[in-house]
């Protein structure tokens, strides 16, 4: 007498739909993750030599006479009744070559967070002034224009110098100033 015959017996059925959709899905999934992360990496790229920018990191740097030139923002506290504010008030330059950039004029801006256009720096005859003009000269303290003061900090005539660019009437507050950008010409 046979009770169980299993020579015969029918397959059993497959989840074959199942594991292709988990498939499908996990093969979707893969896609979107190289297309996520691909567009947030960041790059960097070499533009000749001592040039770098960096997509993404908020570093820029690019100079035509010295590649060494460090700025440093200073604030004013200015109080006043019901609240104070901070002012952005200063730019201290140091690390200029005198020598390569003798005869050169800076063009200093500020720029917001998400705008495009500079920021108003200092006024000048009731009007603001938003480009800082600095002419370098070899030996003595470099130029500027109204709205503006210069002074020496540091090795003024000597290879390498240091001054303090004032604004005469700042006008904007520290909290606005997110990047600064020094041309050269």
């Amino acid at each position: 007498m046979e009770i169980l015959k299993f020579e015969n017996a029918p397959a059993p059925r497959q989840a074959t739909k199942k594991k292709s959709n988990l498939k499908s899905l996990a093969g979707l999934a893969t896609v979107a993750a190289v297309a996520v992360l691909g567009s947030t990496l960041a790059a960097n790229i070499s533009l000749g030599t001592g040039s770098t920018i960096e997509f993404g990191q908020g570093v820029q740097v690019t100079s035509a006479c010295d590649s060494t030139i460090t700025l440093s923002p200073k604030v004013n506290f200015s109080n006043s009744s019901g609240g104070g504010v901070f002012n952005f008030s200063t730019v201290a330059f140091s690390g200029v070559d005198s020598v390569a950039c003798n005869g050169k004029t800076f063009q200093l801006n500020a720029y917001g967070d998400t705008l495009a256009t500079p920021l108003a720096l200092s006024s000048s005859a009731g009007s603001a002034v938003s480009t800082a003009t600095i002419g370098m000269v070899s030996s003595g303290t470099p130029t500027t224009a109204a709205g503006f003061t210069i002074s020496a900090t540091s090795g003024i005539g000597t290879a390498t110098s240091g001054f303090d660019l004032g604004f005469s009437t700042p006008q904007s507050t520290s909290g606005a100033v997110y990047k600064l950008t020094l041309q050269s010409n």
